[in-house]
């Protein structure tokens, strides 16, 4: 499998004041594309050369693990920032407010642990299979995955990610990249099944006979199943889109396959990887 450059969804300098368009020039153009090459030439002729980006990082050490793993989070990073950033749903806010008390906390303790990252490496919203939400540290080419958590948000701490902008204030990065975070994109990547059952699960505990607002809220704006059907999904690594009224014939998929109805071992026709790899498209 060839890896490419995956497109970046927005223009160079469309992220200023607060990413130059010199520091995406450098860290997209110049740091990702590096990885890529890293990546081909690293798994050139071996059994890697078989398999998906998820795949290697899951399975691969050294430096074919670390070159897979920087292509797969700056790709995963620049996708949650957007020029024109989506506020946070309800449904995230819910679960952020559950997991650490209020979302002004979740802030203070998530821009604590990118700050605190000693040298290089990523901080991470994940959550795990029971529907809870964490916060991660991981140094280097680290990715949450490993440890069977879905990855949600990150923030690089990598000094190339901020140093042309901020030199050496890395708190600072990490405070203005607020402004850049596409909480509807976050919220898009839960578990949502699990975050609906938890809802539903303290509803149904309450014992003065009322949900409070909070739950309502969050149930109600969920769109119904027959709208979701037929959205068009984007591969986050290629740009590859997934139309439900074509389908994907080539790989057994007939027009009129909801993407959520596409089997899990199902994988990008384009560049391999698997289903949690798409967003909707907005």
């Amino acid at each position: 499998m060839i890896f490419t450059l995956p497109p970046l969804p927005y223009a160079t300098d469309a992220l200023e004041p607060v990413m130059s368009q010199e520091t995406i020039e450098y860290h997209y153009g110049k740091h990702l594309q590096t990885y890529v090459d890293n990546l081909n030439r690293l798994t050139e002729g071996t059994p890697y050369s078989d398999l998906t980006l998820e795949q290697i990082i899951l399975t691969a050490t050294g430096p074919v693990f670390n070159n897979a793993a920087q292509v797969w989070n700056h790709t995963f990073f620049f996708n949650t920032l957007s020029p024109t950033p989506e506020k946070m749903p309800s449904d995230l806010e819910f679960a952020i407010t559950r997991d650490f008390g209020s979302v002004e906390e979740f802030k203070v303790r998530f821009k604590k642990a990118a700050t605190d990252i000693f040298g290089s490496g990523w901080a991470w919203l994940a959550q795990d299979n029971a529907g809870t939400l964490h916060i991660i540290q991981e140094s280097n080419a680290g990715n949450p995955m490993r440890a069977g958590y879905k990855p949600l948000m990150t923030i690089d701490v990598w000094e190339h990610a901020y140093y042309i902008d901020y030199r050496n204030r890395r708190a600072e990065f990490i405070e203005k990249c607020w402004g850049l975070i596409d909480w509807k994109k976050v919220a898009g990547r839960m578990h949502e099944d699990i975050l609906i059952a938890h809802i539903m699960d303290m509803a149904e505990v309450r014992t003065d006979g009322t949900v409070s607002e909070t739950i309502v809220v969050t149930v109600d704006k969920k769109d119904p199943v027959e709208e979701k059907d037929m959205d068009r999904y984007v591969c986050i690594t290629c740009g590859w889109v997934y139309d439900p009224a074509e389908g994907d014939p080539e790989s057994g998929i007939p027009a009129g396959t909801p993407f959520k109805d596409i089997p899990e071992e199902w994988l990008c026709p384009a560049c391999g990887v698997g289903k949690e790899y798409f967003e909707k498209e907005r």
